[in-house]
Formats: structure tokens, sequence, C-alpha cells
């Protein structure tokens, strides 16, 4: 038993913790019963991640119990700003209590009292008792509790991610503050999430500087006529506001909570119990994670308890690796047997470092680990992809190693060496069976679906040798899975046969010209630097449109807009979002003004300014196409990401001017026209849809003719433009609303024009309509293709998440078989550029429209070669049109 001068005890703010918990896993999560446990997961990820991390052997969790009378005694309106608790998070607070009584943690809670004053209470007598106190929460005024003997863990972005606050670490963040200033500091500058007032006028920064300079919230007040301007008058103004804010903000120490320190033990619930409640709710990894928190003896304890398929995980146990002669008879030997092999490079050169220290691959065959290293690495990867059966966490990446995205670099295997039939990407797998998954790294998936458990990383083993093995160990599990979902076939003749296309894309990369870029961000910033003096010139005074706070105080104190119905933010001033800007725009052109800057702005640092430091040895850029980051089948691209460059604007055309081609060849783009509304006539099998796209008319010109009640000669530009803006709406489920924001007409009036649609279109509001219906019963919405989107959130009571589920049921058969069409697409241009031996490259993707490098020779024989081949993906009811068209850049392809 450890010594009571060395006993850690660590003490959870419940409600802190579940909130951030709740809103950081955002994807809906259920139990078998339709109750939400999306708030259990992260909050029992995190308390693993706290065992694991601080080893406390003591462990005690406070709530929050009935209103916080001490505080609103002293502050009526304490925290009555805040809106009521969600549902899905509230029936979460009574199955966590139960969840930790399973695991025989107190749960401390006392009426009227906040869990803060509990933690406080605690934090003080443990430490009086000689114990080391850890308190976990994501409340900074926390802060002032921190000693040598009390340590703040704060939980930033999400719930694993830490910082642990001591005195020093207090003093640093707040320049100067130390944890007994805390309150002091909040009475200065308040806190808008709890209501508390503060002294307006002051932020952070301020209270910062006069609490050091003077050493006290008392000394300040006492020397408030030496503060000079508004902030003295604000100050002298306050006093009361700022004495009554540091009451409210320190944290209690007496709390009459009857508890013993000495009793609180960690671990000792009984495993059998643990494996039961957590299990029940389908935390199968989590259990086998919770229950070894114990030991190997209640691992052992719990399966046993429990039906096979309920049963903690049994640890693998792997064989130490073997290196140099052995790890290459090894790789022979196993090559020979052409089974799975997991593969997973760890390599240090890939973080940028100028020397690499190591560059080492781990092979998982059978039984046996290999290292192998170097060149030897080299070697082996090269043979692997070329002969054998490669699986992986990230297989491109793995085909990069030996095929570097900087094309002047060599290339030991070109990516259309590897059999899309012998490599399998655990990654991609998974996003197949559900693309809205938070993470699709190797130990989530192992946790999630093997039904071992790996040992934790040595210096022998480490994580890389680990990721070998959970790959290996992934594909019997997950193609199972695959069969299961009918998606062997996305998988075996889509994704796989993508991957090398892609890594060859992003090879190619795409030539940029640099002085372009340079000339077009030095006339971008002349006319950025003319738009902000004139805003500066109406706004009447100087001021820094990049900060939301000035701009919001010049719009709306110093030019007084309207400001019904806007938010304030958290730090009290009204929001100037893209949104509120947008509405704001129509009626003041200083708005639009401001939306105009913004966007030049964006376009200037993202791309004009960015770009250059991208361009590699090869003078291209080179951007990633990622097969698993959208939830609808899309490719996206990232480092940077060219799917994003505004497509309509002049802005977006002067940047696609420096994406040029080399002497003699031609940018050529060829992209499909409309085809999520043909693809829409064709699932819906309305008549009318369908005739319209069969007679190659101006199809939005036919649609305003049937909804407005018009001849089509008669189709007015505003009336085309309207009918557009339908057809894509229901395409997208948009309903009513979104439509009369887009079109800034009466919701009415926009409800009108949806009803007439439907009218004209019935077989689309039937489509629609058995859409939503087969989603409700399925559970998921799929594509021509069968590639399937789970609808998490008809699981929940909210009816604005349901809605939200549904509009996903009647756009994911469009927008995903979109996307299946185009990467069936790129897979055919690709393999028939090699077959008829054409110089022409891929490279790039964007939304419906593949790119190419083509030498102008070949520029007749490959429009129709991609056109033919984007045509004939498959066979609808309508048309599957592609355009053509190409020029000496981007830009001029457009």
């Amino acid at each position: 038993m450890a010594d009571t001068a060395t006993r850690t005890i660590a003490v959870i703010d419940g409600n802190s913790l579940m909130h951030r918990a709740f809103h950081a896993i955002r994807q809906p999560m259920s139990a078998p019963d339709g109750r939400a446990t999306n708030a259990l997961f992260g909050f029992f990820n995190m308390f693993i991640k706290l065992v694991d991390t601080f080893r406390p052997d003591g462990v005690i969790c406070a709530f929050d119990k009935g209103k916080p009378r001490v505080r609103m005694e002293m502050l009526p309106q304490y925290k009555a700003q805040r809106p009521p608790m969600d549902p899905a998070l509230r029936e979460q607070f009574p199955m966590v209590k139960e969840l930790l009584a399973a695991l025989d943690v107190p749960v401390a809670e006392l009426e009227g009292w906040e869990g803060d004053d509990i933690l406080g209470t605690l934090a003080r007598r443990g430490e009086a008792a000689g114990y080391d106190m850890y308190l976990f929460t994501g409340d900074r005024d926390m802060y002032q509790l921190t000693t040598d003997h009390v340590k703040i863990v704060s939980t930033k972005k999400g719930v694993t991610d830490v910082a642990i606050m001591d005195p020093a670490t207090v003093e640093d963040l707040y320049h100067g503050i130390t944890p007994e200033l805390v309150p002091d500091f909040y009475g200065l500058k308040g806190d808008s999430s709890d209501n508390i007032p503060g002294v307006p006028g002051i932020g952070p920064k301020k209270a910062a500087a006069l609490i050091v300079q003077y050493g006290s919230l008392d000394e300040v007040i006492a020397h408030a006529d030496e503060v000079k301007g508004k902030m003295g008058e604000n100050l002298r103004a306050h006093v009361d506001d700022a004495l009554v804010s540091r009451r409210v903000a320190t944290i209690r120490t007496d709390a009459p909570i009857e508890l013993d320190l000495a009793d609180a033990r960690f671990p000792t619930f009984d495993p059998a119990e643990v494996a039961r409640a957590f299990s029940a709710l389908g935390f199968t990894g989590m259990t086998s994670r919770l229950v070894r928190l114990a030991g190997e003896d209640a691992v052992v304890a719990a399966r046993s308890a429990l039906p096979e398929e309920a049963a903690p995980a049994a640890t693998l146990s792997l064989s130490s690796p073997l290196t140099g002669d052995d790890a290459r008879a090894a790789l022979d030997e196993a090559l020979s047997e052409d089974g799975w092999l997991g593969c997973a490079l760890d390599d240090d050169r890939a973080d940028g470092a100028l020397f690499g220290l190591s560059h080492v691959l781990w092979v998982s065959a059978g039984e046996k680990n290999l290292r192998l290293e170097g060149e030897d690495a080299d070697v082996a990867l090269a043979r692997l992809l070329r002969e054998g059966r490669v699986a992986a966490g990230d297989v491109k990446a793995l085909v990069h190693a030996v095929s570097p995205t900087d094309s002047s670099l060599p290339e030991a295997v070109a990516p259309a060496e590897v059999d899309p039939a012998r490599i399998f990407d655990a990654a991609v797998a998974a996003y197949l069976l559900d693309s809205e998954r938070g993470s699709f790294g190797l130990a989530e998936l192992a946790e999630a679906y093997l039904a071992e458990t790996l040992p934790a990383p040595t210096e022998e083993l480490p994580e890389a040798a680990l990721d070998a093995v959970r790959a290996r160990l992934l594909v019997p599990v997950l193609r199972a899975r695959l069969e299961a979902e009918d998606a062997t076939g996305l998988f075996d003749d889509m994704e796989m046969p993508l991957l090398p296309v892609l890594a060859e894309m992003e090879r190619a990369g795409l030539s940029v010209d640099v002085s372009v870029l340079a000339a077009q961000s030095a006339e971008l910033g002349s006319e950025i630097d003319a738009m902000v003096e004139r805003i500066h010139a109406e706004a009447g005074e100087d001021f820094n449109l990049d900060s939301p706070q000035q701009l919001s105080h010049i719009l709306f104190d110093v030019l007084g807009l309207p400001t019904f119905g806007l938010k304030r933010t958290k730090r009290g001033f009204y929001s100037t979002n893209a949104k509120v800007l947008g509405d704001l725009a129509a009626d003041h052109a200083i708005v639009a003004e401001v939306l105009d800057y913004r966007e030049r702005s964006k376009i200037k640092s993202t791309y004009l300014d960015a770009l250059p430091a991208l361009v590699a040895g090869d003078g291209r850029i080179h951007t990633t196409l990622n097969q698993t980051v959208t939830a609808t089948g899309r490719l996206s691209s990232s480092d940077p990401n060219l799917q994003n460059i505004p497509t309509r604007s002049e802005l977006g055309h002067r940047v696609r001017q420096a994406f040029t081609v080399p002497e003699g060849s031609v940018f050529l783009a060829c992209d499909y026209s409309q085809i999520e509304l043909r693809l829409l006539a064709h699932l819906s099998g309305d008549e009318h849809l369908i005739a319209a796209f069969c007679e190659g008319a101006d199809f939005h010109a036919a649609t305003a003719a049937r909804v407005f009640g018009v001849p089509v000669e008669e189709v007015t530009p505003a009336l085309r433009s309207r009918a557009k803006a339908v057809n894509f709406g229901i395409v997208y489920g948009q309903q009513a609303f979104g439509l009369a924001s887009s079109l800034k007409i009466p919701r009415a009036e926009a409800q009108e024009m949806i009803d007439r649609y439907f009218e004209a279109y019935p077989g689309v509001r039937a489509f629609l309509d058995e859409a939503v219906r087969t989603a409700h019963e399925r559970g998921y919405a799929e594509t021509l293709f069968g590639r399937r989107r789970h609808i998490k959130e008809f699981a929940q009571r909210n009816r604005q998440l349901v809605a939200f589920g549904e509009r996903t049921a009647m756009n994911h058969p469009m927008q995903g078989t979109a996307a299946d069409i185009i990467k069936l697409a790129m897979v055919g241009v690709e393999r028939r550029l090699h077959e008829e031996g054409l110089a022409a490259k891929l490279v790039l993707q964007i939304h419906d429209e593949l790119d190419l490098e083509v030498p102008e020779a070949e520029v007749e024989a490959v429009s129709a070669l991609v056109r033919e081949t984007m045509e004939g993906v498959c066979s609808l009811r309508v048309p599957l049109i592609a355009e053509v068209s190409w020029g000496a850049n981007w830009a001029e392809a457009k």
C-alpha cells in the first residue's frame, strides 16, 4: 500500500468533463436501448488516459447538485444566461454515475453547491493530509487552487488533449497573475460564460497588467484615480461589480462534504461488474482498457464472468523482432507463402527532419515481426509492393516511400506497378463501413474491431511495430464486415484501384508559375490597401479590420447598424461572422466592402502568398488527395487544398492563372454536366424530368417553364436563375427556409416554389419520401453502387438533428453516386492513358471535374478518351454528359 506522504488522488470535475465530452464527440452514439452515449464515451476515454498517465491511487468524481445557491445569493444573475441542458446530455448524467459506481469511484455532490467548490474543498483537505492532488477540469477559474501539491489537469480541445497547470504555468499564462490572484483577475475581467460582470471594457490583458502593476484588486481600486481615460472611468463606476465578481469567482474550500480521502482507493472495482456495465452499452474496446487498469488478473476474472462475445479481449503476446539476415530470410519465406503482410514505416525523415535518424520498415508476417532498416527497408518495401500482399493503415504513404511526391526524386516502384488486388488499406475499409468515424488510426480501428488486445509499445516493439501487426489482423475482420455490408465491390473495384491512381496524380503534381503568383499578390495587396483606406474613411476612424471586436464596435456602436436578432459572442460584442455580414451587406455598402476585403485577404494569404513555399524540387505543387475525409464519399484535397479555390469568382480565376503547363502542353478540364440532377432524374424515374434531359433542352429553363407556368421562350434570366436554385436545392434536401435565404425571398414564396416544383415533377417527391422512409427503416442511405452512409441522427430525440438526417437521406443517393462515378472515371482514364501509351497525365480531381496536363499533339485523342470514359462509367435513363475544354493554364481551360 502506498505511503500516505506519497499518495496521489485525482478529483474529476464531472460536469465540466461531461459537457466537454458531449461537445467534442459530435457523432451520435447510442446504447442498445436508444439512450445517447457520446458524452459517456468521451468521459471514460479521458478517465482511462487520466489513470494511465498519472497512476493515481485514489479517484473521486464531483458533480453539481441543484441550483448554485451559494453564488446566486451573491449574484442573482449567476449563470442565468445559460441555455437549458441538451436532453441528450442530461440523460447521460445518471448513467455516468452508475458507471462510476461500477468502477467503485466515489461520487461527491452536495445540494446547492457546485462541483468546483467540492474540488476546492477536497484539494485543500488532501494537501493538508500530505497527498498530491490532481484536479481534472476544463474551467480556468480553478487555476486559483494550484500549489506545489495541487495541480490542475486542464482539458483543452476535445477531452484527451490536456495541459498540466502548476503555479509557474498559471503565472506564465496570465502574464504575472499568480494562482492566489486569479479571483482578483476575474474580478476585473469578469467571465461571460458564467454571467460574472467584472468591469466593462477591461479584458484579460488589461486586467493582468493592472493587477501586476498595483499588486491586487484592492490596490487597483485604491489607485483607481490614477487609471486614465475610459478605463479609469469604468473602474471607478464599477467598484462594487469588481468586488462581487471576485467573490463569485473565488472557489470555496469549506464545503461540508462527508468523504474521507483515506477511503478513496483505485482500482478496487469488481472486474466482472465493470465488464458487464460497459459492454451493455456497446463499449467493447473500452471495456478491455478499463478492466486492464486493474491488471491482467482482472482481465481473466472479467472474461470468466461474461459470455464470450462480451468478454474483454485477451492480450496477444508478440515475438521479439527479427533483424538483419534473419529478417531478410523471413521476408523471402513470407513472400513465397503469399499471405497478407502488415507493414508500417517508422520514419523520422517524414517529419521534415534534415537528416533522418531512423528509417525502419516493420513487417508483420504470421507470428513473426520483421525489422528492416535503411537500405534494407527500401529494398524490402519495393519488393512487397511488387510481389506481396500488403496491408497497412495508409498504403498510399507506403507507395510514396518508393515513389516520392516530388517527381525530381528517383522512383523505385511506379504506382501503376502496384496491383490493387494485392493491397488492403485498413483506413479506407473502415471508411466504407462508417464514413463519419472520428478517427481511422490503426490503434482506434484495432480497439473497435479486433477481439484481441495488443500489448503496450516498448523500445523493442514500438508503436510502428504494433501498427504492422494491427494492419495484418484487421484484414480478415474488416473484409468480413465489408461483405456483411455488401461493400466488397466498392473496396475491390473502386477504392483500391483508385489508390495507386491518386499516388500517381500526387507525384505528377501541378505546374505553377511563381512569378504570376508574386505579381498577383502585389496587385491584390495594393487593391486591399485601397479598400482598407476606403473603409476607414467611411467609418470615420482607423481600426483593425481583422479584429472581430473592433469591427463590431465600428459597425454597431459607431455606425449604428441594426442589431435586432444578433447574438453577442462570449466576450460581449456582436458577432461579425459571414452569416451576419451577408445579411447586412444588401443594405449597407460598408458591410459589402468588408466582405469583399475578407475574401481578397483570404485569397492572398491562403493561395498567392502561401503557394510558392509549397513548390517542390520539380517546380510543381503536390496536393494530397484523401479517400477517408468527407462523409459523402467524395475525395478531398489538402496541403494545399486546391478544391477550395472559389469557382466562379474573378479572384479564383486569378489564382488559377498561375497553374500553368510546360511549353508544348495544354491544361485540359473535363467535367460532368449537372450530374446530380441527371442522377435525380434517373433515380426518381420522373417522366418529365427524364424528358427534359433527353430532349437536350436548357434544363433550368425547362424547369422554370413548368414551375412558373410560362412558355419556354418567355423564361427570363431571373426566372431561370430561380429555377436553377430550386433544382439544386432539391438535390441537397433544402427546405423553404434554406431556399428563402439563398434567393433572399420570403419563406412563403420559397415554399410555394417548392410546392410547384413537386407538382411539376411528382416522381421526385415520391422518390425523396421513399428515400427518407427506407433510410429510417434501415438506418442508412445508399448510392447506386451500394456506398452506405449510416444516419446516426435518426437515433436522436432532437428534431433538428433528425431533420438533418432526413436531408442526408435525400441527397446521399445523388451526391454519393456522383462521387462514385467520378472515382470510377478516374480509374478508367488512368488505365486507358497507360494502355494507349499516351504522355498525358491526370493532375487533379475537383468536384465533378477531371484535370489533365496534355501534350498538344495528344489533345484530340485525350479529349475523346476522357469524354468517352467519363460518359461510359454507367448507363442511366438520361445521358451522362461530360464537357471538355482546354487552355494554356487552369483559368483558360475553364
